[in-house]
């Protein structure tokens, strides 16, 4: 019995490590290749798999499918944003898939297993840039992080009034 639990308890903490890509794509994707150097030369990597993450900044619906634009961030070796407030460019995911605008919308994390097929000039402002694309094999979408405020009772630097519902009646002095 405490043999199986062991096992079990290993399993799940090898499970709860795992890289949001499949091992699949992850396997053939080229890894030693940064962002930086596909900007510069996109010709020389097409038809290659790539990982990349980072923030939505716009999801359109086109005639063919979706195609989301991404501000890349750095990611981690599970595959997660690792900083917000760090980028090399933007890319631009193409897929045959509806993905709705308001689920896909702006500020939202994501990471892509993608083949990357050209590159497509675009302006922000007044700045010309040039975007790599991507046909996405696989998508993975983060949760939101929701911020669920706690009882105030419970915080210990909170100080109810005397006579509030929030003060037991324990603590309230006897006049």
């Amino acid at each position: 019995m405490k043999r199986l639990f062991i096992l079990v308890l290993f399993s799940l903490t090898l499970l709860s490590c795992a890289h949001v890509i499949s091992k699949e794509y992850a396997e053939v994707a080229e890894k030693n290749i940064p962002f930086h150097e596909l900007l510069k030369n996109t010709d020389a990597y097409l038809n290659k798999m790539f990982i990349f993450g980072g923030i939505i900044a716009e999801t359109k619906i086109t005639a063919t499918g979706s195609e989301i634009e991404v501000v890349q961030t750095p990611l981690d070796r599970l595959g997660g944003i690792t900083d917000r407030d760090v980028s090399e460019g933007r890319f631009i995911i193409t897929t045959k898939k509806y993905l709705d605008p308001l689920i896909y919308r702006s500020g939202r994390e994501i990471t892509i297993a993608g083949i990357l097929t050209g590159s497509r000039k675009k302006v922000i402002g007044e700045a010309e840039y040039i975007s790599p694309v991507f046909d996405a094999k696989q998508i993975y979408l983060w949760r939101e992080e929701r911020y669920y405020p706690y009882p105030y009772w419970n915080d210990p630097f909170f100080y109810p009034p005397m006579y509030s519902p929030a003060y037991p009646l324990w603590y309230r002095p006897f006049y």
